[in-house]
């Protein structure tokens, strides 16, 4: 399965370098706004595909009317008990029909998301950076033998290894000095397992972690490829500096601009496409 995850995150990589490629010379946040559109208006579709849309219209129209009729005798307390029951109800059931649509979601917005965290969560290291990097290995033992960092030209090891025996994690701290995609290797045990570093250039993929912890991992962090279950380190992680995108002069997280945006875009879109949301 793990194979699996990873050959969709292969080709989901290389469909996403491609609708970012355009917007490379720009601020990041104009890639984020255009994948947000086409995302919001395909989420609106596939609810639409997915839900029982009459019914679902039916009890907006009476959470609409009731409500309307709230106001109308808000004076009469009985009328208004009746009617808010009537609501509640009408929402529960509501949410019961957006259950399946909202569950079939989860699948795309899930991959969408793990590609978006790739590109906009860090930015590459600037030439004189300093960086940590950090190993996990799968037994604490393995962290009394022999652990090392080899850098390629263009990066510096500072630090020698720290151990962490409670947490499995062995940590370097590295400087860059030219921009570009420096190599690195990781030696446990008397094996090693590569990763690489962004350096310098515009925004876009930037992989925070190789990881051989199962599914959910190879999921999480594309970009590389996963270490093999047998290999004795676990997980390589690189600590990047945060990604800003900027909006009218606020910086904002990734992920609150696209669910913001998708959601705009979505509810803007739902009556061309005809979709009861």
């Amino acid at each position: 399965m793990v194979t699996v995850i990873d050959s969709t995150n292969r080709v989901l990589t290389s469909i996403f370098d491609l609708v970012c490629l355009p917007f490379l010379a720009l601020q990041p946040i104009w890639a984020m706004t255009a994948i947000s559109l086409v995302s919001g208006v395909v989420m609106v579709w596939i609810f639409g595909k997915f839900s029982e849309q009459n019914i679902i219209k039916q009890l907006r129209e009476r959470i609409r009317g009731n409500l309307i009729a709230v106001r109308l005798f808000q004076s009469d307390i009985g009328v208004v008990l009746q009617l808010q029951r009537r609501i509640f109800g009408d929402t529960f059931s509501y949410m019961r029909y957006a259950l399946v649509p909202m569950a079939v979601l989860l699948v795309p917005v899930m991959l969408i998301m793990t590609q978006l965290n790739l590109r906009f969560a860090a930015r590459p290291f600037e030439p004189g950076e300093s960086a940590v990097v950090k190993a996990y290995v799968r037994d604490a033992g393995l962290l009394d033998t022999e652990v090392s960092l080899e850098v390629s030209d263009g990066m510096t090891v500072e630090t020698a290894a720290v151990r962490i025996p409670s947490a499995r994690e062995v940590a370097w701290r590295v400087r860059v000095k030219t921009q570009g995609e420096h190599r690195m290797k990781v030696r446990v045990g008397g094996q090693e397992v590569e990763t690489r570093l962004i350096a310098g250039g515009p925004w876009g993929a930037v992989p925070q972690r190789r990881t051989g912890r199962g599914l959910w991992d190879t999921l999480l962090y594309p970009g590389e490829p996963p270490i093999p279950n047998d290999h004795p380190v676990e997980a390589v992680e690189i600590v990047y500096p945060l990604l800003e995108l900027d909006v009218f002069g606020w910086s904002i997280n990734w992920l609150v601009a696209f669910f913001v945006m998708s959601l705009a875009f979505g509810f803007a879109f739902k009556d061309v496409l005809g979709v009861e949301v």
